[in-house]
């Protein structure tokens, strides 16, 4: 033992705490640690100590866990390694794996999809999932933690380490530092099974406490604590004037139908950031939008598990000072935001492949991806196996349609649309502005006279105005908005993804930092893409059976006067 002062004290400072000091540092830096003897090595995520020589004839896996931790903040877990270290070199125990898992809760469940498929309430813990895996392969005859509730606090989780220990051969020997782990015999298991209900019992009478108590703070319009809200101060409470503004410049714009995206573009490009440093996506600005915070409003959780936004029967109290946003327009963006008809994709999931949906049959009619599978015979050995190819396909099934090799059109694809951006006059893919445009407004202006047209429509239909004068005012307001539509159409400036690729140094760099989806929307706006049939049994390169437009993009018509 060492010796240490401690308010003018000495105090000696036991092996524990050496060796969990000396664990705390491998950990932190995944360094080659010796333990018990035994060398191995912490890997760079500090969750995993493996036995390294491969003579050394190991036998134990441990599992050390701890509830809530700071992130970096290993004390707690290193202390558990220690304990368990110590008792594996008492018991003659030799330790050939480490699994840790820091801050994870064995109580708390979310739905996942298990490996059958099915969709269940389970925790959620991979190193727990890990330690089970290498167990049933028998790789280990150990099983080392130092509390039954370390390792678990779920009724489901015990079942599934029962499970692995009783169709085991021989039996495994599950072991704890404290002595709450035996699972040798049935009444081990019976014991087991009524620890863990007590544990679990207790993680939910504090959860209950908690939850009780952070309802009360809502009720009162409490700060409920935790990282600075974006439009707030720290103590959650005093407006942020600067960013309160383009919160409800933001909230206006999504009123008048502009896109997420486009808003979340605006932010970025005003050079905001998000309270945690990082940058803003459309996913963050649409939560940030949805938050009954910004009407003053205080709520503690959502009425239907699994629903993404707040309603009305969801609020508990209100929050001192004035709201950023009124409360009667907040519920109006939130019925505007969740709206079904808001979705860009209402053929069902989002595309999943470069082309679908946009490369052309000469019936008219749009290719989409299929999985051909076929069976190959090795001449020499005449084994057979399946072979998967994915394949381009007119979505009409008659004979004479067209069929070609995904990898193969998308590669020519991509080639001709990075030959012609990088060698076009950048008016041709990215347009040239005639004057300044402010595309929130612009769309903001679509919006208006499409209300018009339908205002026009109801007034004819109530008789208030005759049928030359709906038939005037209707011819009117659509030369207004066919002018917005091809202004707003023809418009250049950096929410064009092929902004990013014109003047690239490395066009194919820059071409692959572009989502998915900003690649098929360079494609449908800037190329015509039509594949030909050439018959059965036929081969011909896929250049030769393509046929590629290009197409501009249109300068944009002076700005005439706006209307209201």
């Amino acid at each position: 033992m060492d010796a240490t002062a401690t308010n003018g004290q000495v105090r000696e400072v036991t092996d524990e705490e050496v060796r969990s000091a000396q664990v705390r540092r491998a950990m932190a830096d995944a360094a080659p640690m010796e333990i018990n003897g035994i060398a191995g090595r912490w890997t760079d995520t500090g969750l995993e100590w493996k036995a390294t020589d491969p003579e050394a004839e190991t036998d134990t896996l441990a599992l050390v866990r701890i509830s809530d931790a700071d992130d970096g903040d290993v004390n707690g877990v290193a202390r558990q390694v220690a304990k368990a270290c110590a008792y594996a070199a008492r018991n003659g125990y030799r330790l050939g794996l480490i699994l840790v898992e820091n801050d994870t809760s064995a109580f708390k469940r979310r739905k996942i999809t298990l490996p059958n498929g099915d969709r269940q309430l389970r925790t959620v813990r991979p190193q727990f999932r890990k330690a089970l895996r290498e167990l049933d392969r028998g790789r280990f005859p150990q099983f080392l933690a130092v509390h039954l509730d370390r390792a678990v606090r779920d009724p489901r989780d015990l079942e599934d380490l029962i499970d692995v220990v009783e169709q085991s051969r021989p039996r495994i020997v599950c072991d704890s530092v404290e002595g709450s782990l035996r699972l040798a015999c049935d009444a081990d298991i019976t014991m087991a099974r009524v620890l863990c209900a007590i544990a679990n019992q207790s993680s939910r009478d504090t959860a209950r406490r908690v939850s009780d108590a952070r309802r009360e703070q809502a009720q009162e319009g409490r700060h409920g604590g935790g990282a600075r809200r974006y439009g707030f101060e720290p103590d959650g409470v005093t407006v942020r004037e600067s960013e309160a503004a383009w919160i409800r410049d933001a909230a206006d714009q999504m009123l008048g139908n502009v896109a997420v995206r486009e808003v979340t573009r605006d932010l970025t490009a005003r050079g905001w950031r998000r309270p945690d440093g990082k940058r803003w996506t459309s996913v963050g600005v649409r939560d940030l939008l949805l938050r009954p915070r910004n009407a003053g409003l205080s709520v503690h959780r959502k009425g239907v598990r699994g629903r993404a936004y707040y309603t009305p029967d969801d609020v508990v109290g209100s929050l001192p000072g004035d709201p950023i946003i009124e409360p009667d327009r907040f519920w109006s963006l939130v019925t505007k935001l969740t709206d079904p008809d808001r979705r860009t994709n209402t053929a069902g999931t989002a595309p999943k492949w470069f082309g679908s949906g946009i490369y052309r049959c000469p019936c008219g009619q749009t290719l989409r991806v299929q999985i051909k599978r076929y069976t190959h015979t090795d001449r020499r050995t005449k084994e057979r196996t399946t072979v998967e190819r994915e394949v381009y396909r007119c979505r009409e099934i008659d004979a004479g349609h067209v069929t070609c090799t995904r990898a193969e059109l998308d590669a020519l694809t991509v080639a001709t649309l990075h030959e012609w951006i990088s060698t076009a006059d950048p008016a041709d893919i990215i347009g040239k502005r005639t004057t300044a445009e402010d595309v929130a407004k612009l769309r903001a202006e679509v919006t208006r006279h499409k209300d018009r047209l339908e205002e026009i429509a109801a007034d004819y239909d109530e008789d208030r105005i005759t049928r030359e004068q709906m038939l005037k005012s209707t011819d009117k307001r659509r030369r207004k908005l066919n002018q917005a539509q091809e202004r707003l159409a023809a418009v250049a400036d950096e929410e064009d993804p092929a902004a990013r690729l014109v003047g690239a140094d490395d066009i194919a760099a820059a071409w692959q930092d572009l989502t998915l989806g900003e690649q098929r929307q360079i494609l449908a706006r800037l190329l015509t893409v039509t594949v030909q049939p050439i018959g059965r049994g036929k081969r011909t390169p896929v250049h030769e059976r393509v046929t590629i437009t290009k197409r501009k993009r249109p300068t944009p018509p002076a700005p005439t006067a706006q209307a209201a």
